[in-house]
């Protein structure tokens, strides 16, 4: 773990879609903090996702080997992910490595998304429930974690800088 006043190296990776912006916001405030940031958009095969997207499976799901290989090649002590596919992908990661994975809840969460598709609940359920913190990305994000899955979630905005990283220095503290 850097020490406090040492930078910390944070990978965040971001689907392209919806959590691209908060991604990037995010990565902007944390550069101008001192800390060491890189976004990371892993690609996905096409013809495979669409393979799986034809039977039914929850997207993006092709990007995960993708995705640990960029994490592992570098020193990174957080990964950041803002889609469920890429949560899954950083705690993939932090199985290998051991440094903590934090997830923001990014998607509004409805009783029709939540079961919308297959392995969709499940990859959910582990994004929330295996992560070192989950955040939720506004205050609607928080109540629809509350409502559909009981999470209590807090919401730190994209530009908080300051809050990002007292969290992921409490989080490299608890692995030290």
């Amino acid at each position: 773990m850097p020490p406090a006043r040492e930078p910390i190296s944070i990978a965040l990776l971001h689907d392209g879609r919806a959590g691209e912006r908060h991604a990037r916001e995010l990565a902007e405030a944390l550069r101008s903090a001192g800390q060491q940031v890189q976004l990371l958009r892993a690609p996905t095969a096409r013809l495979a996702e669409s393979v799986l997207g034809g039977r039914g499976f929850s997207g993006r799901l092709t990007q995960l080997p993708f995705g640990v290989t960029a994490l592992l090649r570098s020193q990174f002590d957080v990964a950041h992910a803002f889609s469920v596919p890429d949560a899954l992908t950083a705690l993939t990661w932090r199985r290998l490595v051991g440094r903590p994975a934090v997830f923001t809840c990014i998607e509004p969460l409805d009783r029709d998304r939540l079961a919308d598709r297959r392995l969709r609940l499940w990859l959910l359920q582990r994004a929330v429930q295996d992560s070192d913190a989950l955040v939720a990305a506004t205050e609607e994000s928080r109540a629809a974690l509350a409502r559909w899955l009981a999470l209590d979630a807090p919401v730190i905005a994209s530009g908080d800088a300051a809050g990002y990283e007292r969290l992921y220095r409490e989080l490299l503290a608890q692995r030290a």
